[in-house]
């Protein structure tokens, strides 16, 4: 009986597998291309945060505080990154990811975020070693970004100036999640639900297929 109620999906779950199944057919088929660009910034808000809400309840005060901190420093991350070019390599965002704050998308920081907090949850299914842990997601999100950037350049997300993608970039987000999963462990962080981690290996199945078939 247990392990017939551990099979079941919860709600969230179905919407958001949902919403990225849809999203591969959409992105694969030429004539709906269109419709799901202009969709994809709300597809992330509604999914991003209802794993957002579901982990709240599930999780100790420090998770908030912890997000917040993460949000908002790699949003400015973002924004010192496409003023400067000095951290990710030289870019600019086009107009897929929606509204945008100096320059830079509003729902990139709130995805990355979710994002590392996936990654982190899944590393720690693997080690209990904090090193181990640490290291281990930040491979993971800069592996999940490798597979992601040509997508996202193709469906205008944002654009390089040069015609390969520095390794600077993959350098820096391998460093940013290395932060970011350093202090979630210090905070303690106790968090009682896996949909972070179902939402990150979603995303990431999602971005292997166009990695596939949109190159």
């Amino acid at each position: 009986m247990e392990r017939k109620k551990n099979l079941k999906l919860s709600k969230e779950e179905i919407f958001i597998y949902l919403i990225y199944f849809v999203g591969i057919v959409g992105h694969l088929l030429s004539p709906l291309l269109a419709y799901m660009k202009l969709l994809t910034p709300i597809a992330l808000f509604l999914t991003g945060g209802i794993v957002l809400f579901s982990t709240l309840k599930n999780s100790n005060t420090y998770l908030l505080v912890w997000l917040i901190i993460t949000y908002i420093t790699t949003f400015i991350l973002e924004v010192i990154g496409v003023k400067t070019g000095l951290i990710f390599g030289s870019y600019s965002y086009g107009n897929t990811l929606g509204l945008k704050i100096f320059d830079v998308p509003l729902i990139i920081g709130f995805n990355w975020t979710m994002i590392i907090l996936g990654v982190i949850l899944l590393s720690e299914k693997f080690f209990t070693n904090k090193i181990l842990i640490t290291l281990s997601a930040s491979l993971i999100a800069t592996i999940f970004d490798y597979f992601m950037e040509p997508s996202a350049i193709k469906l205008e997300y944002w654009n390089w100036t040069d015609i390969m993608i520095p390794l600077q970039n993959y350098l820096a987000w391998f460093l940013i999640s290395f932060v970011f999963a350093a202090l979630y462990l210090r905070l303690r962080i106790k968090i009682e639900t896996d949909l972070p981690i179902k939402f990150f290996l979603t995303q990431f199945i999602f971005f292997l297929i166009l990695f596939g078939f949109m190159r």
